[in-house]
């Protein structure tokens, strides 16, 4: 595998993550605003790694086209 590879892994299952955290589509009891905040702040520092990794790797990826 390489680190293009790994990376590409990553952040797909990331956004699948941040997909299901955020599905609008589900009836779900109210969370605690500091559950809530504590959520994006850990998704941020994944988002942050997934970069760090990309650069560090000098992995090259083209955005998609919808």
């Amino acid at each position: 595998m390489t680190a293009t590879e790994k990376y590409l892994a990553m952040n797909n299952e990331f956004c699948r993550l941040r997909d299901a955290i955020f599905n609008a589509n589900v009836v779900e009891a109210d969370e605690d605003e500091n559950v809530q905040q504590s959520v994006m702040a850990a998704l941020g520092v994944l988002n942050q790694y997934l970069d760090y990794y990309k650069e560090l790797n000098k992995v090259k990826t083209r955005e998609k086209k919808l």
